[in-house]
């Protein structure tokens, strides 16, 4: 879902079936963050990822970071045609090492279908809870994949869609376990299914993934495959007055990649020892609760909490994650609708394969310009 808080408009003179036949909206927001790590961690990176919290007796090495990379830019036009709205959607952000500007969305629709980068089909977009951490919650599904998508229905209250994704390459060969064991490249995209209601009070959404995740033998060049798959389900429930209530629970195995904070650590599988590969199970959900403290939306909070287990149980090294913990709190301020102001505290726990646990913890005060 794309929000737009205030736009910058244009609508051309001529139309087509009784509406402008060109439509151009800009808009965006500048983010400024300022957080304090108690722990310690590399990088400046705007999020306490929970993979990254270290294990046993390590020496805390405080730090404090300014950040505006999470600054965004937003365009979306509409074009009347023979076949057609045509809707193209495009966004950005400065979120890497040189803060250069990074390619978020891309996307063209055509009538029922949508054609490049977006929100994953398995993902719920809209289950995110008010919070200034870029991450989230572990479990949270809000990947962003190149897709070609088909919404069979796009009713009022239902809506049923499927997509074929790019595959990813998200694990790797260890040596010194497997020498017959290596990757592959990946030739199947992955297929997606997802079903949503919607009402005024209620949002709930089921979702499913399949992959194929190929691998090859070094002896003998042939090539082998095993099947991922993962559910999630997710609710929005409307409660008292604006309050909303967030949830969602995942599992699968070979999903990694779609989890955030996990994508990118090769754990959708591991090498077995004997030229094959176990695809990584995975667990987890969260619940989050957005309260507004007044009638107007000017002071509101929001708390989460998450859990995730991802079980390797081969290959084990201090680094491998088996279970953990998330979650926060904070307070918002909205002085004019387009001005967000919080302070945020953020909280994780991590438990290592060979039961080492570590802590992290960061506060963050966050001043946000949607224009």
């Amino acid at each position: 879902m794309f929000v737009f808080a205030q736009n910058f408009k244009y609508e051309s003179k001529d139309t087509l079936n009784g509406r402008p036949k060109n439509t151009i909206t800009f808009g965006g927001f500048i983010n400024t963050i300022y957080y304090y790590d108690f722990i310690g961690y590399e990088g400046q990176y705007p999020a306490l990822n929970i993979v990254s919290i270290p294990t046993g007796n390590v020496l805390k090495e405080p730090s404090t970071n300014f950040v505006a990379f999470q600054t965004r830019m937003r365009f979306k036009s509409e074009h009347e045609s023979k076949i057609g709205t045509i809707k193209l959607y495009f966004e950005g952000d400065f979120i890497n090492s040189a803060n250069a500007f990074r390619l978020r969305h891309a996307l063209i629709s055509i009538n029922k279908w949508d054609f490049g980068q977006t929100w994953s089909n398995f993902a719920d977009e809209d289950s995110w809870p008010n919070m200034t951490d870029y991450d989230g919650p572990p479990t949270g599904i809000w990947a962003r994949h190149t897709m070609i998508r088909y919404n069979a229905i796009q009713g009022v209250n239902h809506s049923l869609s499927a997509s074929v994704e790019g595959p990813s390459l998200d694990y790797q060969a260890h040596t010194f376990v497997d020498t017959i064991f290596t990757t592959a490249y990946q030739d199947i995209p992955d297929f997606t299914l997802r079903y949503r209601y919607v009402t005024e009070k209620l949002r709930f959404q089921l979702s499913g993934v399949l992959r194929s995740i190929k691998y090859k033998n070094t002896v003998d060049s042939t090539f082998s495959r095993e099947m991922a798959y993962g559910l999630s389900a997710s609710a929005g429930v409307s409660t008292f007055g604006n309050d909303l209530l967030h949830m969602q629970a995942t599992a699968g195995v070979g999903i990694a990649r779609y989890l955030v904070g996990f994508e990118s650590y090769n754990w959708d599988a591991v090498p077995t020892g004997d030229g094959g590969i176990e695809l990584t199970p995975a667990i987890g959900g969260f619940v989050g609760y957005d309260h507004y403290w007044t009638k107007d939306k000017r002071f509101s909070s929001t708390a989460v909490f998450g859990y995730i287990s991802i079980k390797n149980r081969l290959n084990h090294t201090p680094n491998d994650f088996m279970t953990g913990y998330w979650g926060l709190v904070n307070f918002y301020w909205h002085p004019v609708p387009e001005l967000d102001i919080a302070v945020e505290y953020v909280r994780a726990f991590r438990e290592d394969t060979y039961g080492d646990t570590g802590i992290g913890a960061r506060a963050q005060f966050m001043v946000m310009y949607h224009f």
